[in-house]
């Protein structure tokens, strides 16, 4: 009981820093020092979202990979639609699509190399029975 609270309670920890890791990375897609785009939202959302879907993927199988990458894809075209009064933090930019795209394709890929059942997916041959 006590250690699947625990797995519970840090996937709920992986949620709301994907959470975090979105809405930091769009923020950072207009970043510019002079005139020169500073595209670090792209490595932001690459390396953020390979971690993030790695370990929720280790916590509770491709239901937790899965679960962080919908999440920030979410929030970041959230964040990429225009409200009411105007207001977009995710431009429809070279910078802002290829951040859309990166985070998307970092997700997909931890997604696909974690294996089913997190960490009771282990193999029979380790001795872990």
């Amino acid at each position: 009981m006590a250690s699947r609270l625990s797995t519970y309670a840090a996937f709920g920890l992986v949620l709301v820093l994907t959470v975090l890791l979105a809405v930091w990375g769009a923020f950072l897609v207009p970043l510019r020092v002079g005139e020169t785009v500073v595209p670090v939202c792209w490595l932001v959302a690459a390396a953020g979202n390979g971690l993030l879907g790695t370990y929720g993927g280790r916590l509770l199988g491709r239901l937790g990979a899965g679960l962080a990458g919908v999440l920030w894809l979410g929030i970041a075209l959230t964040l990429g639609t225009k409200r009411g009064e105007g207001d977009l933090v995710v431009p429809g930019s070279t910078t802002g699509l290829v951040f859309l795209l990166v985070g998307a394709v970092a997700s997909a890929v931890a997604y696909g190399v974690t294996s089913p059942g997190g960490r009771t997916g282990r193999s029979p041959e380790r001795g872990d029975r």
